[in-house]
């Protein structure tokens, strides 16, 4: 595992951090934009945005096939390098894949222990919300994902065909009473 060389802080976004917020959007360009944000959408002001986050906490006020949820973001630096969603209760697509979290290191950033220290942190938060155990899924190719899962005393449900995106998806248990 890759030591970090300066502190990670995750954390929900400020008013002051439309900057790095914006300057994290880049680190993105080439990948899927849900792996950097849900919520934000192009010409969104920062203000909307964090609105839109707060009420995606709220389960009253989430559309009918969400979930409540808090976007957690990982800073080093004052940089964005990575993200957390946690779902505060599960649906049946959560179920299936997704899970109770979900984690994604900006493709600049990793390799450097990032994602360990977003999930370890992730799992603190979690517990202040009362979780005492986890689903956590990912690609069965996405072997980072599931090594950094593993650390954490993940047990392996089981796997399933995602029939629409045409892989195996692994969905792990992680009982979090005891950790961090």
């Amino acid at each position: 595992m890759n030591q970090l060389h300066k502190p990670l802080t995750l954390r929900e976004l400020a008013i002051n951090d439309e900057k790095a917020f914006l300057s994290g959007l880049e680190d993105w360009k080439y990948e899927e934009l849900s792996w950097y944000t849900f919520s934000w959408k192009p010409g969104m002001s920062h203000a909307e945005h964090l609105a839109d986050l707060e009420n995606f906490k709220d389960k009253s006020k989430v559309p009918k096939h969400f979930v409540a949820a808090t976007m957690l973001y990982a800073f080093v630096d004052g940089q964005i390098v990575g993200r957390l969603n946690i779902r505060h209760e599960l649906n049946e697509n959560l179920l299936f894949r997704g899970g109770h979290i979900g984690y994604a290191v900006s493709p600049l950033h990793r390799n450097k222990g990032y994602a360990t220290e977003i999930f370890r942190q992730g799992i603190g938060f979690c517990q202040k919300l009362g979780f005492k155990k986890l689903l956590v899924t990912c690609a069965d190719q996405n072997i980072h994902s599931w090594k950094v899962i593993e650390k954490f005393g993940a047990v392996l449900e089981n796997k399933i065909l995602d029939e629409e995106k045409n892989e195996y998806v692994r969905r792990y248990w992680v009982d979090i009473t005891n950790l961090v």
